[in-house]
């Protein structure tokens, strides 16, 4: 565990060195609080943070409102330029664009079930959200919390990231210091470092850090009604939208779909 946090150091300090304008990417989830206690706390730096949510079901950003008090986060979040939906199976992901400069970036959020006493949302109030075509911001290097270990319901099994760095030609530029810890050594760093973590997402249970199967606080996922945006192929045509109280048809074909292709940096 020393090694991945010195290793994890050498990567911050070499994309600080190499940038004149950084960013840290930040969510409040366990990797992203990880990342930023080693920005913050390790290699003593404060960096703005870039923090995407959605509008919908907004208590379950309580932990991410408090943790930008508490810190202090110069925090900065804007609308997705384009909002596509992926599917897998009966897994859904809204996946968001965002530009900034010219420079553009994905963040997907997941798509549970609606259930009884919950608030949700429609699918298609999502996809139709207000757009922004972009920000200039001038970031050159972000830092990312993503790991080899990490895996994608969409994409299936393995999807995580290979690279210390990746470049983009002509745009900012993502360092990822934490590539090869595992979920048991991001759980032990916080732990170890008294770095929050959000007890309403995450639970220990005979010793052993997890998500929790109950996403009422995890926002990164959105409850909602997927019944009209089906897409397999035994979807019925005509189904019941919960939201009007009556038969629809199935708009699947008329929405945007992202390319689930795996990208290049999570491929060997």
């Amino acid at each position: 565990m020393k090694n991945k946090i010195q290793s994890a150091i050498k990567n911050i300090e070499l994309g600080l060195a190499n940038s004149g304008n950084p960013v840290i990417a930040w969510s409040g989830g366990k990797d992203s609080m990880a990342l930023l206690d080693l920005v913050y706390n390790k290699c003593n730096v404060k960096l703005p943070v870039v923090f995407f949510r959605e509008q919908w079901q907004p208590h379950k950003y309580a932990f991410q409102n408090r943790i930008i008090e508490d810190w202090g986060l110069e925090t900065y979040t804007w609308h997705p330029a384009i909002s596509d939906f992926q599917q897998t199976g009966d897994e859904f992901e809204v996946q968001n664009r965002y530009y900034f400069d010219n420079t553009d970036m994905t963040c997907p959020t997941g798509i549970t079930p609606v259930e009884e006493g919950q608030p949700w949302v429609c699918a298609m109030d999502i996809y139709n959200r207000p757009k922004n075509a972009g920000i200039l911001a001038n970031w050159d290097v972000m830092f990312v919390g993503h790991k080899h270990c990490d895996s994608d319901p969409i994409y299936g099994g393995d999807a995580g990231v290979r690279v210390d760095v990746r470049i983009n030609p002509g745009q900012c530029n993502a360092y990822y210091p934490m590539k090869d810890w595992t979920h048991d050594d991001v759980f032990q760093y916080c732990e170890d470092n008294d770095v929050p973590i959000q007890l309403d997402r995450y639970e220990k249970v005979d010793g052993k850090w997890s998500e929790k199967k109950d996403r009422s606080q995890n926002c990164d996922y959105v409850h909602a009604c997927t019944n009209c945006i089906d897409r397999r192929d035994d979807a019925p045509n005509f189904v019941h939208c919960p939201k009007l109280n009556c038969t629809i048809e199935n708009v699947s074909s008329r929405v945007r779909w992202s390319d689930q292709s795996i990208p290049t940096y999570m491929k060997d």
